[in-house]
């Protein structure tokens, strides 16, 4: 009887520990030098709905990322964030541009006729965000 609650009450359990918040994603963001990481917390927000999505809880995928028709796959949210810091590097060139309009001219979503930037735009950041002064750069940061 005991083994059949435990295997029940798993999911439960697991989806629980997995929980992460708007503000450890946004500090991560900032601590990797992410530009605009308020809008690029609103995508995460957006394509996990909340952060509650099958695809971000089975492919820690925060932000929709695909390779032909398939979402991939990474260890963590962290190494999607650090992926999408890649993305950005390798696309977003003209930082005076606003980054809704950038997003918009880059198809994000995949959809020309969707308005991806006019839905990121209604997102409300639910928490206070607030990082600590200390912040570790993945470019810094040695194991010992």
């Amino acid at each position: 009887m005991k083994f059949l609650l435990l295997i029940l009450l798993l999911p439960i359990y697991k989806s629980h520990t997995n929980k992460i918040s708007e503000n450890e994603v946004y500090c991560y963001i900032r601590s990797l030098g992410i530009k605009n990481p308020k809008i690029v917390l609103k995508q995460a927000i957006y394509e996990t709905g909340h952060f509650k999505s099958k695809i971000f809880k089975s492919k820690n995928n925060l932000f929709g990322f695909r390779r032909s028709k398939s979402y991939l796959t990474f260890n963590s949210w962290q190494s999607c964030v650090v992926y999408y810091k890649n993305w950005q590097e390798k696309y977003y060139r003209d930082t005076t541009q606003d980054y809704y309009i950038f997003l918009q001219k880059k198809n994000y979503s995949g959809y020309k006729e969707f308005h991806y930037s006019n839905e990121l735009k209604k997102i409300k950041i639910r928490a206070s965000l607030i990082c600590d002064s200390i912040e570790i750069s993945m470019d810094t940061y040695e194991e010992k």
